[in-house]
């Protein structure tokens, strides 16, 4: 799309930045991961406009000729009156730098609040390895920040530290993730924690995921795995959990289509074993076995 001559007339409307990350850990990939955190970026490629004095981001550009030249048509700034932004952005740089060449959780302690959410994101990830406690007793709060990354890593504590203190925050954002460039993933991260933390009524907020039977979406299998581990740990839950399960088995695909009917059947077989049942998984999973799997 780039390189198309139809956008050859919008080149000198913006000043671009190519971002592009290895994850090599390297001194280049690390500065890369700043601006992705900087933005919220967790899946690639994105493409979007971004106000030069407050980093905002204007509006998404999608990736068409088309829809691309409608959003640099449609977007306007004000004109750069002072060098504050760089200024601010230059000594934040600074603060996350410190923060990844840190080895202790002080530094970290002191940056959890900073105003920068870059400085917050490095704070986090220190703190994840230093002083997961500080995270967890925080963890409600800290799930309110508008940041994919920051949330990820607070669900990963969550996760490995099964607090269930969090529990209906997590919940709050399986049901509605909002301010998420991502929020399959970040759903995903949220059902993940709430393996660990969720009770029984956790169940209402993941059923719907895990009985959806789209087989190519990560989410729903992980809802199952959770919905599983949830009755594994409460037993007034399993009734609740298989009664959800049993609605999850998908809908086999039609004739021919050999690579959706290899996700579905995984599908099937994993909601199968996630609820125990004994009695073997039918050879063919048709329409009819799904109808007996399911009474």
């Amino acid at each position: 799309m780039l390189p198309n001559p139809a956008i050859q007339g919008a080149y000198d409307k913006v000043t671009w930045l190519y971002v592009y990350r290895d994850f090599s850990g390297n001194k280049k990939d690390r500065a890369a991961e700043r601006i992705s955190l900087r933005f919220g970026v967790t899946s690639w490629p994105q493409l979007f406009l971004v106000d030069p004095e407050t980093f905002e981001i204007k509006k998404h550009t999608g990736r068409s000729v088309e829809s691309f030249l409608a959003a640099v048509a449609a977007t306007r700034v004000g004109r750069t009156q002072s060098l504050q932004a760089w200024e601010r952005t230059k000594a934040a740089e600074e603060r996350a730098i410190a923060l990844e060449r840190a080895s202790s959780g002080k530094l970290a302690r002191k940056y959890i609040d900073d105003e920068d959410i870059v400085v917050r994101n490095r704070a986090l990830s220190l703190l994840a390895k230093t002083d997961r406690k500080a995270i967890v007793k925080r963890a409600n709060e800290l799930l309110q920040v508008p940041s994919d990354p920051f949330r990820y890593e607070v669900c990963k504590v969550l996760q490995e530290t099964a607090d269930p203190a969090a529990a209906d925050a997590l919940e709050a954002i399986v049901k509605r993730p909002q301010n998420s460039l991502n929020p399959n993933v970040l759903r995903i991260r949220a059902v993940q924690a709430l393996s660990t933390c969720g009770d029984a009524s956790s169940i209402e907020a993941i059923a719907p995921f895990a009985q959806s039977g789209v087989y190519f979406n990560g989410l729903t299998g992980v809802s199952v795995d959770a919905l599983a581990a949830i009755a594994e740990r409460h037993k007034k839950a399993r009734r609740a959990v298989r009664a959800a399960l049993k609605k999850g088995y998908p809908k086999p695909p039609s004739a021919g289509d050999a690579r959706s009917m290899r996700a579905c059947v995984g599908l099937a077989k994993r909601i199968h074993r996630a609820i125990g049942e004994k009695r073997p998984f039918p050879k063919v999973y048709d329409e009819k076995a799904r109808a007996k799997l399911m009474k």
